[in-house]
């Protein structure tokens, strides 16, 4: 049959057919192009397997692991600005905004009063939130600007506020949160997706560097980056890791704090992550003798396994050979939300004192990575 065909349309015929298929191929991959931020072959996609935000069977098979010593030895004194600081970081203030944020309480956008039940990539509720986000950093005299990606034709948004480094700007640290929420239904315009905790709560805590970390002399640049996409695919990290790593950008570490306001264990355990990467567990360190430098009430725990591994917006930056960490609440069996990723996902639930510690955490350890003078 297919012989009788070819020989009807002849060797020009087969000639100009194929000519014609791959122009039709080559289109196809231009338009899907032109639809869809390529991200770079070097990221593997977000892990959903095991719980999305942690691989249980992975932090079960290492519960007992031995992880790297850590020396507690020869600790700096406590910075007294740092100090200082830590005492504006009030936990009502924690509370009101993460209310605002998770639609239990209005936040005034553009002189309007709104309620937004919903941070949802494929919805406006993100848009209003990081609106508000911008008008938080210019009424603290920090720089903003949004940068773009697309998927499946449409654009989207994630925002960048800058505290400019004072002698060595060109080394940048770079602190994220994801902005975006969902409620189990992530591909969806999700009408209710609180994310109090997931991740209203390192939202938050990044508005609470910016605010102290804009004041104090820093040699280097900190980036505070909301990302969304987070709950689909990590697609804005992917998309800025690419784009800083295309640019040769020196990043000098890069910090993301995704679920850090629950805690209803005694104990205040606190999980930091480093994919076992073995430059990143540099910042581990840092931030563990900084929690014993500073006296701070928390446990951290080193989980030095890859339990995130690919679950979170640090991974984007791993993946291009950059040091990064992930900063997080317990994500044990036992010790994780119950309420991750529902309409329920409320502040109510949250432990503020225990997001407050941490957030003091991340400051005294940002404040050094950022060389503070």
């Amino acid at each position: 049959m297919f012989a009788s065909i070819f020989a009807a349309i002849g060797p020009a015929g087969l000639t100009a057919l194929f000519l014609l298929l791959a122009a039709l191929a080559v289109a196809i991959f231009f338009y899907r192009r032109s639809r869809n931020t390529v991200f770079h072959s070097v990221h593997r996609g977000k892990a959903h397997a095991g719980g999305c935000k942690f691989d249980s069977a992975e932090v079960n098979r290492t519960r007992f692991a031995k992880t790297p010593d850590i020396d507690l030895s020869n600790l700096p004194a406590p910075d007294p600005r740092i100090v200082k600081a830590f005492a504006t970081i009030k936990e009502a203030a924690l509370l009101a905004k993460v209310n605002m944020l998770s639609g239990e309480a209005d936040m005034t956008v553009g002189g309007k009063t709104v309620r937004i039940t919903s941070r949802s990539t494929f919805g406006p509720g993100h848009l209003t939130a990081m609106a508000w986000l911008e008008e938080f950093y210019a009424s603290i005299g920090l720089p903003t600007r949004r940068e773009s990606y697309r998927k499946n034709g449409k654009t989207f948004y994630y925002l960048i506020a800058t505290r400019k480094g004072d002698t060595n700007p060109e080394k940048v640290v770079i602190a994220g949160a994801h902005l975006d929420s969902t409620a189990g239904n992530q591909f969806s315009a999700e009408p209710v997706a609180p994310g109090a905790d997931d991740d209203g709560s390192g939202t938050i805590a990044l508005t609470e560097l910016a605010r102290i970390l804009k004041d104090l002399p820093l040699a280097c640049t900190v980036e505070f980056v909301h990302f969304t996409g987070e709950e689909q695919g990590l697609w804005a990290s992917y998309a800025y890791s690419d784009k800083v790593a295309a640019a040769k950008v020196n990043v000098v570490a890069m910090v993301e704090m995704d679920m850090i306001g629950y805690c209803a264990k005694p104990g205040n355990r606190l999980d930091i992550h480093d994919d076992t990467d073995a430059e990143s567990h540099s910042l581990v360190v840092l931030m563990v003798r900084n929690i014993k430098r500073y006296g701070l009430n928390l446990n951290p725990v080193d989980t030095h396994n890859h339990a995130v591994q690919d679950r979170s917006d640090h991974a984007g930056f791993l993946d291009h050979g950059y040091k990064a960490i992930l900063v997080s609440e317990e994500f044990t069996d036992d010790g994780f939300n119950p309420r991750y990723h529902s309409a329920d996902e409320r502040s109510k639930y949250m432990n503020f004192p225990y997001m407050a510690e941490v957030t003091r955490a991340l400051l005294a350890t940002i404040a050094d990575l950022a060389e503070l003078k």
